[in-house]
């Protein structure tokens, strides 16, 4: 951690591996995945681990999103992880064909999240049940935005895609 006045270390914490992608904070908490299979919830202000969740011997790649009480981040083991945000314990997975580095987005009671299966899924907040998913045919490691009920996400075959629900 450091001051944002002048650029001093404060602290630093041990997280145990190589950290790929940007943590989410809220109420002096900082959640991140790294390279060595485990998403971490650290209490800033103290400088220390509160928990650590570890499911399978694969990275979390992607960016967490937040709710009141979830965690939602992505994993190289093919699924979408939702946390308990105060203990880190696994709420449910979402199983997909391939790597999760898309950062996942919550819209309401839906979680948005691609896959390098090259499918875009949209799953259940309250259980991870799939609700649609489209397949566009080439990895999605971007992370989609949802705005004015419309999903917008750019895929690795160079293109942007937008989705909207049928009127």
């Amino acid at each position: 951690m450091v001051d944002v006045v002048n650029g001093k270390k404060l602290r630093e914490v041990e997280a145990g591996a190589y950290i790929a992608a940007s943590g989410a904070m809220s109420g002096g908490r900082l959640y991140v995945g790294h390279y060595e299979n485990e998403l971490l919830c650290v209490d800033v202000e103290k400088g220390a681990v509160v928990w650590r969740y570890r499911d399978r011997a694969f990275p979390f790649m992607s960016s967490p999103a937040l709710t009141a009480d979830r965690v939602l981040v992505g994993s190289r083991d093919k699924r979408l992880h939702c946390v308990n945000r105060e203990d880190g314990k696994a709420v449910w997975t979402f199983q997909t064909r391939g790597k999760v580095e898309s950062s996942p987005v919550v819209a309401g009671e839906h979680v948005v999240v691609g896959s390098d299966d090259g499918r875009l899924y949209v799953v259940s907040l309250k259980d991870g049940k799939e609700l649609w998913n489209h397949e566009i045919g080439q990895p999605i490691q971007s992370s989609p935005a949802v705005v004015d009920g419309h999903i917008v996400v750019g895929c690795d075959d160079g293109f942007v895609y937008c989705f909207a629900a049928k009127r």
